[in-house]
């Protein structure tokens, strides 16, 4: 939780200047702006105060008895006090460290109680702190959490404070007692980013700024209960953020054109706002900007009629039990008597009543005179209301139900794909039927869905299974059938694969077989001869060799034995017709040849 532990440090966050000088009136409105802050009477710049500690301003606040500015920054480590607005030097004084994750994005001033509010959008939450006079800051306390609030302002006349809250389609603006009881809603509708928001006192007018969808933008205006609602001015491409009013005009700071605009309270909404001061030639955009009529002391018995005669909220009136009227209504005589001084006051909902005050103390969690009003009424949606540290109601959500209320279904669209969604530990997960992946995003193979679609009674048509839908035929089998048969599918949608193979594998051995075969029955000639001088004799049989004769074996591959001779060339082919007489040269040339290699 923000805010639980002491933050008076050296080094803070939020900055104060003190002006020293006389208390004659030199300035109307002031501008923060980087680590700047200007100061303008008629709308002419005539003081400029330099922060050198800080380092980007967001939002000022003043206190004009005590000529006291507040500065917030939300990059620097300092909240500074400092003398003389007037001068350039300031020596800081701290009263706030920053903590990490802080955007302190409005101030607010209360002079009476010397209480400062502020709306911190990055740790979401509204705090307060006691400035005294002397001596150092209180410890800053958390009002109100949980919310995204943006822009603040005190009414001062009713002692109620105002907040924008920025959630998107259920932006709203809410008020609340200095002390973070009797808190409500006071708009919730057609808002969209209201960021800025002041009070105008001379009137007992609500303002705030609009930032619509698009490049829309609307300043808008209504009674201090919501009520007679109107729209000031409506623009375009502008990104108003702060805002200002004093007993004539409406100011806004503008991101998107780096300028301060102005108009009067009472235009027409079509009518072009005026330029007050253009800073597109800083490296900073205009941030918190207040007007001194509007900041300084507040006389609200002169606040003027207004025209719907609603605009200053008066506090409702309770009445009380007769229990309470009666003692408030006892003497000290000497003549009453015991039984009726002893009458036991009824204060609601285990309260107590307080006999110095005369007034109910409520136990946290209730309010009202009487102790009558529960905060946590109607606060949660769905759950159980409690109590918390802080004296603020919060709600526990039952499954599937978060939020600040639990008005959200954790598990609404969470899951895809038909997806079954749960919650645990604050956190929606999935259990997937055809699916998979954290939200059931990924859907199965078709195959694999159909068959968990058909499981019951049914199977899958595998004739008219597709990418988009599931055919079954209803079927007697049982679930092993089923599984049975969705196994036999995916058999049989690889049994062509499979047969193709075969068929390739049975063509590549036919046609080695061919080829080996064929080189088998390759013919293998030999021929034997008796050579010696004078001739050669075939051999028809194997007699027995004379001396001066060689058996020799002449081949197609060239198989040598004993002698070695050319290779004879079989007749696999037919033969060319030779004559005689070259045969017998063939003959005599061999023998000349083997001569020298008789045997």
């Amino acid at each position: 939780m923000p805010y639980t532990r002491p933050y008076y440090l050296h080094f803070g966050l939020l900055f104060a200047i003190i002006a020293v000088s006389n208390s004659a009136r030199s300035w109307d409105q002031a501008v923060v702006i980087g680590r700047d802050v200007n100061f303008f009477a008629n709308k002419t710049l005539v003081g400029e105060a330099k922060i050198a500690d800080a380092a980007d301003l967001s939002s000022a606040a003043y206190d004009d008895t005590t000529h006291t500015m507040f500065l917030s920054d939300t990059k620097g480590n300092y909240s500074l006090f400092s003398n003389d607005l007037k001068q350039a030097e300031f020596q800081p004084k701290p009263i706030l460290k920053r903590e990490n994750g802080s955007y302190i994005f409005g101030i607010a001033f209360h002079v009476k109680s010397r209480t400062l509010f502020w709306t911190d959008a990055g740790l979401s939450a509204i705090v307060k702190m006691h400035i005294p006079l002397n001596g150092p800051p209180g410890e800053p306390k958390v009002l109100h959490d949980h919310l995204n609030p943006r822009g603040i302002a005190l009414d001062v006349c009713n002692s109620h404070l105002y907040w924008t809250n920025v959630d998107g389609s259920n932006s709203s603006i809410e008020r609340s007692s200095l002390d973070g009881t009797n808190r409500t809603t006071v708009l919730s509708k057609e808002l969209y980013e209201p960021l800025g928001i002041t009070i105008d006192h001379a009137e007992g007018r609500l303002y705030w700024t609009d930032d619509k969808e698009g490049i829309h933008y609307q300043i808008e205006s209504s009674d201090l209960d919501g009520s007679s609602r109107e729209i000031v001015h409506r623009g375009r491409r502008q990104q108003p953020v702060h805002l200002a009013v004093d007993r004539d005009n409406v100011y806004w700071t503008d991101f998107a054109r780096v300028t301060v605009w102005y108009l009067p309270k009472h235009s027409n909404t079509s009518d072009d706002p005026v330029l007050f001061k253009n800073y597109d030639h800083t490296d900073f955009d205009p941030k918190g900007i207040l007007t001194r009529d509007n900041s300084g002391n507040i006389n609200c018995a002169l606040i003027k009629p207004t025209r719907r005669e609603k605009d200053v909220v008066k506090p409702a009136t309770v009445v009380l039990p007769q229990s309470i009227q009666s003692y408030n209504n006892l003497t000290t005589s000497t003549e009453e008597t015991d039984s009726t001084a002893d009458i036991p006051p009824t204060c609601l909902n285990d309260g107590y009543f307080d006999k110095t005050s005369g007034s109910c103390k409520c136990k946290p969690g209730f309010s009202g005179a009487v102790c009558e009003v529960s905060l946590c009424y109607n606060h949660c949606l769905t759950g159980n209301c409690f109590i918390n540290n802080f004296g603020l109601p919060e709600c526990k959500c039952p499954k599937p139900f978060g939020g600040h209320r639990c008005e959200k279904d954790l598990c609404d669209g969470y899951c895809l794909n038909d997806g079954y969604c749960k919650v645990e530990n604050g956190k929606p997960s999935c259990k997937c039927k055809m699916s998979t992946g954290p939200r059931c995003e990924s859907l199965y193979d078709i195959l694999e869905i159909c068959a968990m679609y058909c499981a019951s009674g049914q199977s899958v048509n595998l004739r008219t299974i597709n990418v988009d839908t599931c055919s079954c035929e209803q079927s007697n089998h049982t679930a092993e059938e089923i599984k049975s048969y969705n196994e036999d599918f995916a058999y049989v949608a690889l049994l062509p694969i499979l047969i193709s193979l075969v068929v390739m594998l049975i063509l590549v051995i036919g046609v080695l077989s061919y080829y080996v075969n064929k080189l088998r029955r390759r013919p293998r000639i030999k021929k034997r001869f008796v050579v010696r001088k004078g001739g050669i004799t075939p051999l028809t049989s194997r007699p027995q060799i004379p001396d001066n004769q060689c058996e020799i074996t002449i081949e197609n591959c060239c198989n040598m034995n004993i002698c070695e001779t050319p290779c004879f060339e079989p007749n696999l082919r037919t033969p060319t017709s030779r004559g005689n007489s070259l045969k017998k040269e063939e003959k005599n040339s061999l023998l000349d040849n083997m001569e020298g290699n008789l045997c």
